[in-house]
């Protein structure tokens, strides 16, 4: 068994707004010395496949306006995706956006099973443990997204994605809205009625708690400046729907 010293997790502690929980399943890129690059050129492990760009930041940022707890992942989803059921696909995807990644071709389970105990159960454990110390939490799970998929360009400044809470969703999209200047994709670039990901489908939503999922455009959270505007504008309009106690200035 192979004991990483890297952390699988980054917890937060809020105090001013403790039931509003944060998430961040993609927020980090790290992969244990042992397993190098996966075969990547080490430039990969910075670009979208290996994490969600700037997600992490704008999550950061969004705890310390708030005060409120998160908990993030620090593992590339190369490694393996905490946001991918275990044992299906594309826990420990063998290609991403069409990259190959050499060095999850054709894993076995016990390769599966010693990554999961390094970054996807420790994870998963505190998350749980988190929720359960909570009192009817709001959940915000933060993902960042391409500004170009398939060739394709995504006008969307950020989507606002739901599936079991349509009202939380429909209220941040509403609110997101107001600033004409915006593009606010509902259930966009993706549908989460389609494909929710794991944390909100299996363990948020059999909790019925109120949730939504955020994707900001990568381009525009890169930056620390962008990561700080966004978590900035978040913040008024989490407080303001989810009745949170102010945000600092």
């Amino acid at each position: 068994m192979h004991d990483s010293d890297i952390p699988a997790f980054e917890r937060i502690k809020g105090g001013r707004n403790p039931n509003f929980l944060l998430l961040c399943d993609h927020a980090g890129n790290e992969v244990p010395p042992e397993w190098g690059t996966l075969g990547l050129a080490p430039a990969r492990l910075q670009e979208h496949i290996a994490w969600d760009i700037g997600a992490g930041a704008v999550t950061r940022r969004l705890a310390a306006l708030l005060g409120a707890p998160a908990l993030l992942s620090r593992y590339s989803r190369l490694f393996i995706d905490c946001n991918r059921a275990f044992g299906k696909e594309k826990l420990t995807p063998e290609e991403s956006d069409g990259v190959a990644v050499p060095g999850n071709m054709a894993l076995d389970e016990a390769e599966k099973a010693r990554r999961a105990d390094i970054a996807y159960h420790p994870y998963h454990r505190e998350m749980a443990a988190v929720l359960d110390s909570l009192t009817d939490p709001v959940v915000i799970a933060m993902h960042s997204c391409t500004p170009v998929f398939g060739g394709i360009a995504r006008p969307w400044h950020v989507g606002v994605l739901w599936s079991e809470d349509k009202a939380s969703g429909a209220r941040v999209i509403a609110a997101l809205a107001e600033d004409e200047a915006l593009c606010v994709g509902d259930n966009q670039p993706y549908s989460a009625l389609e494909m929710p990901g794991y944390t909100v489908e299996e363990v948020i939503a059999p909790r019925k708690l109120r949730h939504v999922i955020i994707e900001i455009r990568q381009d525009l959270i890169a930056e620390d400046g962008g990561a700080e505007a966004w978590a900035g504008r978040l913040a008024k309009v989490f407080t303001r729907e989810f009745s949170l106690a102010e945000a600092e200035a």
